[in-house]
């Protein structure tokens, strides 16, 4: 019998390889749990992985560090794989820092690019703040529940959903909850701690794909629905995770109008796909939310790869204002790109219209006090999408041909190699090799098929029973889809006439009159709404409120702590505040200690002479007090 048919079969593998230590009572183990949703994790990074893997020999042929990519992308691999086949919360926190080091090392691949630095070491951070909430709801479960196993710490859910947090009146489970997705949001880049994923575009074209579509930042969405008997028992926690999804979802996806540089397009759109996984976490429906973690997976692994195409093919440039009708140059890339955009914006019959719609219901079944909010901000997201999707599709693969028109074409200001190989000159486009092409096509089947294929046994199936908990009694979100769903074929049909696909196909209309029919449009808007154009550019001022509030204010504490606490406490104060004591004090004593015998004598006796004056005294004056009483 094969793991594949084990595991379809509702069966499980959960074992624990050895002990590595044990404190008081509490066993830290490693071991691996392999069940429904381990499988669809497994699978996607294992194959996403592949097709990067093959894309990264022809994309990364001319570049020195060919051996250590390749080095870093296995090791990114093994790292989440730890993490997605971990059967307790010490595994899985190894495998988060694992891969949150190894995202260090791949954006920051060119060190020698300052904006590289930057990026990497603003990932690091950033994840940082959100680990330290991950590690104290880690925490709060070992010493509450007194295991770190899965299985153990689920068994004493109801026990926990009793407690109180010491010292306020908040549910335990509510905290733990809100500290595990606090690290979700770190490494799922959730508002307000997405400012690092779109930075670290600085990286090289295959792990921009690696990172954004099946590994590091699909862990706080697995994670979260790893959790689920956890987060089922807070409704505050899920009335958060709905808040901050649908943030992600509709306000990055504004920012991803306006940018002009092609990776960052899509780093956006991966934000705003984020987004909608958080929304369907938040209304219980998790299933969901991997479901498209999975379909989401492919397409937007396509989608990057294709812009890594786009770029060798008008060697090394990134801005989608310099490119045009590639579609006759490039006709590989141009029609998976046209597919990935498809199933991006929800399609009817593509793998992510399944996954979206399937999203948007929930929300709209959730009776949550968040899911109003949430619907408006998911169903807005739809035409954002379609219309931020499709003026990158319009202006890259049709219209004006207008590479040779590039006024940095000789200068590399948007050189994914600028730094490594000499490709500034204007050349006509050319089509990939196809090491670079295979991977393409081999995304853009399951980007079209895929949602058809599983979303029958993934939603409504037992797939991914034992791996994911639902207390239908308070969220019914999932029971009311499966009460509509009517087979794959029937909800594609009933889709024609709903207001998502009307959305999806207004957002593609009106990006081609803006950037096909009359190109003067996009310029007017921007002159009238120059102050909103202003607010999207400086990404909302986080970036900025970063910089000059927070880092500033860590700069003034730390150098606060330097001056007062370090220099004028601890060494001015305990340091050489101890020696100067114990020297003033030798200083006295050495006067006493002069090693001449009869200055030892004459202390002896005035001694003697102080001991019995005191004696003599002590009886006067007790006797005069008996007398006066």
């Amino acid at each position: 019998m094969t793991l594949k048919s084990v595991i379809l079969d509702g069966a499980r593998f959960s074992e624990t390889l050895y002990t590595w230590m044990v404190v008081g009572g509490l066993r830290m183990e490693v071991g691996f749990l392999v069940d429904g949703l381990t499988a669809m994790m497994m699978c996607v990074v294992t194959f996403v992985s592949l097709m990067v893997h093959i894309y990264t020999i022809g994309y990364m042929e001319e570049d020195e560090g060919y051996n250590r990519f390749f080095a870093y992308i296995s090791l990114f691999t093994f790292s989440m794989l730890m993490l997605v086949m971990s059967n307790n919360m010490l595994q899985l926190f190894f495998g988060w820092e694992a891969v949150g080091l190894v995202s260090y090392l791949l954006i920051g691949f060119w060190f020698n690019r300052p904006t590289a630095i930057f990026a990497n070491m603003k990932a690091f951070l950033v994840n940082r703040v959100g680990d330290f909430g991950f590690i104290l709801g880690i925490g709060l479960i070992a010493a509450y529940a007194g295991t770190l196993n899965y299985a153990e710490a689920f068994g004493k859910a109801e026990e926990l959903s009793k407690l109180v947090f010491p010292g306020t009146e908040w549910m335990l489970v509510t905290v733990i909850c809100i500290c595990l997705f606090i690290g979700a949001m770190g490494k799922s880049a959730q508002f307000p701690l997405h400012v690092w994923l779109p930075d670290s575009m600085e990286g090289p074209t295959p792990i921009s794909a690696l990172i954004h579509a099946a590994t590091m930042v699909t862990a706080g969405i697995f994670m979260v629905a790893r959790m689920s008997p956890l987060f089922e028992l807070s409704d505050t926690a899920l009335n958060f995770i709905m808040v901050i999804g649908s943030i992600t979802a509709l306000f990055m996806g504004f920012l991803g109008i306006i940018q002009n540089d092609i990776k960052r397009v899509v780093a956006y759109s991966t934000l705003s796909q984020l987004g909608y996984m958080t929304v369907a976490l938040g209304a219980s429906a998790y299933s969901v939310a991997v479901f498209h973690l999975m379909t989401h997976a492919f397409f937007k692994a396509l989608l990057f790869l294709a812009a890594g195409s786009v770029i060798m093919g008008v060697h090394h440039n990134q801005d989608i204002r310099w490119m045009g009708g590639l579609r006759r140059y490039m006709p590989i890339t141009w029609i998976t790109s046209l597919l990935g955009s498809l199933a991006l914006i929800g399609t009817p019959l593509f793998s992510g219209f399944y996954s979206k719609d399937s999203i948007i219901e929930a929300v709209q079944e959730s009776h949550l006090p968040a899911a109003g909010f949430a619907s408006f901000a998911v169903l807005a997201g739809v035409f954002v999408t379609a219309f931020y999707s499709f003026r990158l599709y319009f202006l890259v693969f049709h219209g004006k041909e207008r590479f040779d028109q590039n006024p940095d074409a000789h200068h590399g200001h948007h050189d994914d190699h600028a730094d490594h190989h000499g490709h500034h000159e204007v050349h006509t486009p050319h089509e990939s090799p196809w090491v670079v092409t295979l991977p393409l096509v081999l995304l853009a089947i399951p980007s079209v098929i895929l949602g058809w294929m599983t979303i029958d046994p993934m939603l409504f199936g037992d797939f991914f029973k034992g791996a994911i908990f639902v207390d239908a009694e308070r969220h019914s979100a999932m029971e009311e889809l499966a009460k509509g769903f009517h087979g794959p074929m029937a909800m594609a049909v009933h889709a024609l006439t709903s207001l998502p696909f009307i959305l999806a196909l207004s957002g593609v209309v009106v990006a081609y009159y803006m950037y096909m029919v009359n190109p003067a449009v996009p310029a007017a808007l921007k002159r009238a709404c120059q102050p909103v154009y202003t607010l999207l550019e400086n990404k909302y001022y986080l970036d900025w409120f970063n910089e000059n509030v927070l880092a500033r204010g860590a700069r003034l504490l730390g150098s606060l702590l330097w001056k007062v606490g370090d220099r004028v406490i601890i060494d001015g104060a305990v340091v050489n505040g101890s020696w100067k004591i114990v020297g003033w004090v030798s200083g006295l004593v050495r006067w006493v200690q002069t090693g001449f015998i009869y200055h030892y004598a004459f202390a002896m006796i005035a001694g003697v002479f102080v001991l019995m004056t005191y004696f003599v005294w002590h009886d006067q004056f007790m006797a005069l007090v008996r007398l006066v009483k």
